[in-house]
């Protein structure tokens, strides 16, 4: 089963047992977050779209850090006015793990069906190479034929 929520501004599509990073949200490592905007719900046959979110449908998580980005450096520079400013910035995240997706008319199917396997390319057959076969000489291009100078430099 998955779910499309929306959290901090954003869309999410989420699966059970899948870890996410989204925006930072307040609460302490190891709590259970309960995610009530949810804004379509899917077994893979039958599916619920909300206006604008699903009733009852509800999306568990436990909230596994709390990371944070590379620094993102910036820079302003004014030339002849001996003008220069850096600063830099961390985003702020918050690492879910996606513990269930519920809804109650929407059941997870018996045996779910995992996302198949590409399947194998097929291997090249051996080419035959003739031995006996000498190769394609190339064209012979002709001269080309010059022409006489009219009135030109001297």
């Amino acid at each position: 089963m998955y779910a499309v929520i929306e959290c901090g501004g954003a869309q999410y599509r989420v699966t059970e047992k899948q870890k996410l990073t989204i925006l930072r949200i307040d609460a302490r490592q190891g709590d259970t977050v309960r995610l009530e905007k949810v804004l379509l719900v899917s077994n893979g046959r039958d599916v619920v779209i909300g206006t604008p979110v699903v009733k009852d449908a509800v999306v568990e998580a436990t909230i596994v850090g709390h990371p944070r980005s590379a620094k993102i450096d910036a820079m302003r520079y004014i030339p002849k006015k001996d003008y220069r400013r850096r600063w830099g910035a961390h985003t702020n995240y918050t690492e879910l793990m996606i513990n269930t997706v519920s809804h109650p008319t929407v059941k997870p199917l018996a045996g779910e069906a995992k996302p198949a396997k590409p399947a194998p390319k097929p291997k090249r057959a051996a080419r035959a190479k003739a031995k006996d076969t000498a190769p394609a000489e190339a064209p012979v291009k002709a001269p080309k034929a010059k022409t006489a100078d009219k009135g030109g430099k001297k």
